[in-house]
């Protein structure tokens, strides 16, 4: 239980830290006052700092003295959300319509007591620890850019683990599966275009609203009728936009939606299955069309050894009965899933900061706070994990 009582002695330290880093939030490419308290913080433990090249972002290194071994590679996210606080807290954000609605300061905060619970043990490790501490995650950019930056590289890394606040579980657990973790996240666009004309004589036009209508419910049987049903799939038309006057059939509709997958094959088949339906609409209802489709970040899949081995590092420093398996993955996205694709041994676990009785904090709200009691779990369990990667 050492790394425990580490973790639970730099508590005070991570919550100002945390604080500190709520109160002044940036956006993702523009963490620059982020990047630079990073680095401050590190420099304390006496963590090197190599040069990415990049405006924000930081990337510490520690050396363990046992010798060569393993490069285990920890990463954390550094941006905060367009939105407007609304906590009554004394660090309440300083930025206007900017704040960390996300928990993305827990996590920057919890990824620098690793860092520090590290270098008090490096006389027992060997090999290298790097603390990826990375911006942009909302934009999903940030973790190409950093890969682009050699992150991963010179030598290359074995292992890569990250964590993510979670209201699906309580303080004090971990929550982690093997296999797929969360979604992959594609964008269509989707546009009909007609002759337009006037909203009374509608047999002289044709109608891109009429045609965009019929997409929508179309595009529904993609995930009833198309695709095998023990394969979770999610295809939503968030946005509409067309028209400019209440008799005027407008000259183009354009539709705006996601696509969530967990499966490759099957993320590899949807915009064939778009075209079709956009296809077979507009020549239905006399209409051209188009469709852009943009691949966004694949999906997450950890691998089992790792997650074999964050378990046991849980188990040592939260108990046995605080490591939770979660029956399904979820559909939102992370661009952690980059990574992944570069360093097949990697795993990503939730982090509990509910409190038990009380309503889970949404993300993305308003009134969401990272909760300073998740601060210890969170380090103690990524210090674990890395210790054990790199003493045995």
């Amino acid at each position: 239980m050492r790394i425990r009582t580490l973790a639970e002695a730099k508590q005070p330290e991570m919550a100002a830290w945390r604080h500190q880093i709520h109160q002044n939030p940036e956006l993702g490419f523009q963490e620059q006052k982020t990047t630079a308290f990073v680095k401050k913080v590190l420099k304390q433990a006496d963590i090197s700092m190599r040069p990415l090249g990049t405006p924000t972002g930081v990337l510490g290194i520690l050396r363990g003295e046992q010798g060569p071994g393993p490069v285990v590679v920890l990463r954390a996210d550094l941006d905060a959300l367009p939105m407007q606080e609304e906590n009554d807290v004394p660090y309440a954000s300083h930025t206007a319509n900017v704040m960390h609605a996300c928990g993305h300061d827990g996590h920057t905060a919890i990824l620098l007591g690793t860092a520090h619970i590290l270098a008090s043990l490096k006389s027992q490790l060997r090999g290298e620890v790097r603390f990826l501490f990375q911006p942009a995650e909302e934009t999903l950019h940030g973790a190409r850019q950093m890969i682009e930056a050699g992150v991963l590289d010179d030598p290359p890394a074995d292992y890569i683990a990250g964590l993510h606040g979670s209201p699906l579980a309580e303080i004090g657990q971990m929550a982690i599966r093997r296999g797929p973790v969360m979604a992959s996240a594609d964008m269509a666009v989707i546009t009909f275009s007609a002759a337009g004309g006037h909203g009374a004589y509608p047999h002289r036009t044709r109608d891109p609203i009429l045609a965009a209508g019929h997409f929508i419910t179309a595009v529904q049987s993609i995930v009833s009728r198309q695709v095998n049903a023990v394969d979770s799939v999610v295809v939503s038309i968030c946005s509409l936009e067309s028209g400019s006057a209440f008799n005027i059939i407008p000259r183009q509709a354009v539709l705006k939606g996601t696509v969530r997958t967990l499966n490759k094959s099957v993320r590899q088949g949807i915009p064939n299955m778009l075209e079709e339906k956009a296809a077979g609409i507009a020549q239905a209802f006399g209409c051209d069309w188009q469709l852009e489709y943009t691949q966004g970040v694949p999906a997450v899949q950890n691998d089992a050894s790792v997650v074999d081995q964050l378990v046991e590092a849980g188990q040592i420093v939260l108990g046995p009965e605080n490591v939770v398996f979660p029956p399904d993955p979820l559909m939102g996205s992370e661009d952690f899933a980059f990574y992944m694709e570069k360093v097949p041994k990697s795993a990503f676990f939730q982090l509990g900061f509910v409190r038990p009785g009380q309503p889970a904090p949404n993300l993305h709200n308003s009134h969401f706070n990272f909760d300073d009691g998740a601060l210890v779990p969170g380090a103690a369990v990524l210090s674990q994990f890395a210790a054990d990667m790199l003493t045995r």
